[in-house]
């Protein structure tokens, strides 16, 4: 795998482009105006955040119009902190946005939308860029993905793919877009978008370079996105395409940062309680991959954090992982995510396989 260091970061290539992202990645899901949008990271505390970010070599930042309730404030967020750093910051950075869910006003806590106001149809697609570079602040988008693929009863896009993937075609021919890409799509969807975008594109040059879906060591098959999908036959799709994989969820909305443990659940707090999702996370299963894992972590000098991270980097597919932070010291942690040997490698199977995660 061919990869460049810069600064405390080593970087790999998005798919088969000329595109490079930092292994470690920005997720900016939770970032906006905590006032009313139910995020917890506002200027005050994020703009230091992205200020240390780029010091450490993270330059590729992720967010979505639609992130924190439909309030577009993510993206207000970076916009601000743009147009407060300057077009040299703003050089630095590979700016990766999403489309395709609709977006309130701002300050606006409800809002009705017609049809043509969500979902990947032309007017949707060219309307939500225009938006997205209003509230970013920016004259580009560095990577853009429809957010989910839209579907109806029978598991066929609503929208012609040629429709959708000829708008985003467009877009790059209009310097509005530099690449393109998928989230939460299945291997057969990407497959799919990936002939329609050979077809639709003005030259060989366009294709889709990454697929954003959700990945961690202990739900490994959910980067399939599809009930019956495998991990190991949605990364052997992707790796055929030529499409890097990114995942986001990366470390188990906290459970694999060691932040929850069998013996202190009765005084836990933070994401998964805020989220009501106990009953999903705080199964047997995790919890014991978690003290098993944790053990490994301490014997290599690790936090379990840079274990779960060097895990997803194991993988010649991924090219980025997207961390959400909202401390400084969780973005400081991240950046020493572990290389990991063959014998790391399997000494985590084995922990996952007596915890009943092999096929998780």
């Amino acid at each position: 795998m061919l990869k460049r260091s810069y600064r405390k970061i080593q970087c790999r290539r998005a798919g088969q482009s000329g595109l490079w992202l930092s292994e470690i990645g920005l997720g900016l899901w939770k970032w906006g105006d905590p006032s009313y949008d139910g995020s917890r990271v506002g200027d005050h505390d994020g703009f230091p955040i992205l200020d240390r970010s780029l010091e450490h070599g993270i330059f590729h930042w992720d967010t979505a119009c639609s992130y924190n309730m439909g309030s577009g404030n993510s993206e207000r967020l970076l916009g601000r902190y743009f147009a407060s750093r300057g077009r040299e910051v703003r050089d630095q950075v590979v700016l990766a946005t999403k489309v395709s869910n609709p977006v309130r006003p701002e300050h606006v806590a409800e809002a009705d939308f017609t049809p043509n106001q969500s979902g990947a149809s032309r007017i949707y697609v060219q309307f939500a860029v225009e938006q997205c570079l209003r509230r970013l602040q920016t004259d580009v988008i560095d990577l853009l993905y429809i957010h989910s693929p839209r579907v109806d009863d029978t598991g066929e896009f609503i929208v012609p793919l040629d429709e959708t993937w000829g708008a985003m075609d467009d877009l790059v021919t209009q310097g509005k877009v530099r690449y393109i890409a998928v989230s939460n799509h299945s291997a057969r969807q990407m497959q799919s978008v990936a002939s329609t975008v050979t077809e639709v594109g003005k030259d060989s040059s366009r294709r889709i370079v990454a697929v954003q879906n959700r990945y961690n060591l202990l739900q490994r098959n959910r980067v399939a996105s599809e009930p019956e999908g495998s991990e190991r036959a949605f990364l052997d799709v992707a790796r055929s395409l030529g499409v890097s994989v990114i995942p986001y969820y990366p470390l188990a909305s906290g459970l694999l940062t060691g932040r929850y443990r069998k013996d202190t659940l009765n005084k836990a707090s933070g994401r998964i309680i805020d989220d009501g999702a106990q009953d999903a996370w705080f199964t047997d299963e995790n919890l014991n991959a978690v003290e098993a894992l944790i053990g490994l972590a301490e014997q290599k000098g690790l936090s379990l954090a840079q274990l779960a991270l060097g895990w997803l980097l194991s993988r010649e597919e991924v090219a980025s992982v997207i961390a959400g932070v909202t401390r400084i010291e969780q973005l400081d942690d991240n950046v020493g995510a572990a290389e990991l040997d063959p014998d790391d490698l399997g000494r985590i199977d084995a922990i996952l396989e007596a915890a009943g995660l092999s096929n998780a």
